[in-house]
């Protein structure tokens, strides 16, 4: 590995690294900057030598699911639904030398040597090699845009004495507000419910810093005001992030917490399930603006972007779907 000292200089603190997005997302890379990547000087580890082995341990017996353990009660139905999807499953997972695989795991070093650990796995067929140069567009424009970029640290504006600068305040209460919504598990509400709730409201109340210009007298301006004011401001950087949604445009109406909203996560799946099922998805799965527009007609028009990005998440994190390629979805 190489050991040049100026590099180490100038690498980001291991405290610091989780504030990078890229830090916890599966990077795409070439095979070549695997082996070339320098290892953090600050959490350090045994120099690998640069061969690449992509390892997957399995139990025979766990990609077996013996019919035999079924109830004799089952109907013949069930008992031939279980055996397609035995030799589905079986179909996917058995490799052969020639076969092209997409593998999502973590590189450690094991007896010095560096290798690639796969968490998930399965068989790509791909016999027109659309998905292997759909990766070879994929990857220049991931350099590009994002890994070639250092990270730069967010520079936050200075706030004046004895207040709070703006723009913090509420983002530190629209990440207790996400934190009160996830813990009580509620499904919806209403802006004015959150201002009943008395350790939010001691957020929302908190002096906060302006310029000259942006002062008002507390007269024109009473405690009740600033707080209704800084709740919609949380409540619209929840939206932004996809965490939040309403069905309709009236400002006035219920909002929906997407993590809870099983409706949603349902109709997002069946889409992707029956339309996964047509030959002209079957092999690379639905584009996500496909699924957002399904979803919009059966569900809500005013969905955004970032909810259904959310939403797909979520699917993917429950192993109900799986993304096959940059955009693209696949139901399980």
């Amino acid at each position: 590995m190489q050991s040049d000292p100026a590099k180490y200089e100038a690498e980001m603190p291991s405290l610091l690294w989780g504030l990078d997005p890229v830090f916890s997302a599966f990077a795409r890379l070439y095979i070549k900057d695997i082996k070339e990547m320098n290892e953090s000087k600050q959490v350090p580890v045994d120099d690998g030598t640069g061969v690449i082995n992509c390892i997957c341990w399995k139990n025979p017996r766990e990609a077996e699911w013996p019919l035999s353990g079924l109830d004799t009660s089952c109907s013949s139905d069930l008992a031939e639904q279980m055996k397609k999807l035995q030799e589905e499953v079986l179909q996917k997972t058995k490799l052969e030398i020639g076969d092209v695989v997409r593998v999502r795991g973590h590189i450690r070093i094991y007896r010095e040597q560096r290798e690639i650990q796969a968490s998930t796995y399965y068989k790509v067929d791909d016999p027109m090699c659309e998905v292997q140069i759909s990766r070879m567009l994929e990857l220049p424009c991931l350099y590009r845009e994002v890994y070639d970029k250092p990270f730069k640290m967010p520079e936050e504006a200075p706030s004046a004495p004895g207040g709070l600068n703006l723009r913090s305040s509420i983002d530190v209460l629209s990440e207790k507000v996400k934190d009160f919504l996830l813990e009580n598990r509620i499904q919806t509400f209403y802006q004015q419910e959150l201002e009943t709730v008395d350790n939010l409201v001691s957020l929302a109340s908190q002096p906060v810093s302006r310029t000259d210009s942006q002062l008002v007298d507390s007269k024109s301006d009473p405690s009740s005001k600033q707080i209704h004011r800084a709740f919609k401001e949380a409540i619209k950087v929840l939206q932004e992030k996809g965490l939040v949604f309403q069905k309709s445009s009236s400002p006035k109406d219920v909002y929906h917490v997407t993590d809870q909203d099983k409706e949603l996560h349902n109709v997002t799946l069946g889409v992707v399930k029956a339309d996964c099922r047509k030959s002209r998805h079957a092999e690379k799965g639905c584009h996500f603006l496909h699924i957002l527009c399904c979803v919009r007609q059966s569900y809500s028009p005013y969905l955004s972007e970032m909810v259904m990005h959310h939403v797909l998440n979520l699917l993917e994190r429950n192993s109900d779907i799986v993304s096959t390629m940059e955009g693209y979805y696949m139901a399980f």
